[in-house]
C-alpha cells in the first residue's frame, strides 16, 4: 500500500510552500509508485471510493512533495488508493521538489521563474 502514514496535524515536515490549487497547475507530472509514498492524511471517505468521485479544484493528478528523499503525498489520497484497488502500482503526479531553505522558484502569478 504505502510506505507510511504521518499526521500533518502539527504542520507539514517539509514546513510552508506557499502553493495554491493555481500553482500546482505548473508543477510537472512524472510517474511515481504508489508504494513509495507516504501518506498525509490518516483516513478516507469510503463513499468517495465506492462513488469514484472525481477531485474537486481542477486538478486530476495528485500532489506529491518530495523533501528530504522522501516522497508525502499531499492531496490525492482517494485517487491512490482508487488506482490500488484497480490494480494499478503507479499514478501519474505533480511532484514539487523542496529543498531546506530553497526558493520553489515561483513568480507570484503561480508560474515557475527562470
Amino acid at each position: 500500500m504505502f510506505r507510511g502514514i504521518i499526521s500533518r496535524d502539527d504542520g507539514e515536515p517539509w514546513g510552508q510552500t506557499g502553493m495554491t490549487s493555481a500553482k500546482w497547475l505548473h508543477v510537472p507530472t512524472m510517474t511515481v509508485c504508489i508504494a513509495d509514498l507516504v501518506a498525509t492524511q490518516p483516513g478516507i471517505l469510503l463513499h468517495a471510493l465506492v462513488n469514484g468521485s472525481h477531485p474537486v479544484g481542477g486538478d486530476a493528478h495528485p500532489h506529491v512533495i518530495e523533501w528530504g528523499g522522501t516522497l508525502y503525498l499531499e492531496d490525492g489520497h482517494h485517487r491512490a488508493l482508487r488506482a490500488l484497488i484497480d490494480g494499478e502500482q503507479t499514478l501519474t503526479a505533480r511532484v514539487l521538489r523542496v529543498g531546506a531553505g530553497k526558493s520553489l522558484g515561483l513568480d507570484d502569478r503561480g508560474g515557475f521563474a527562470g
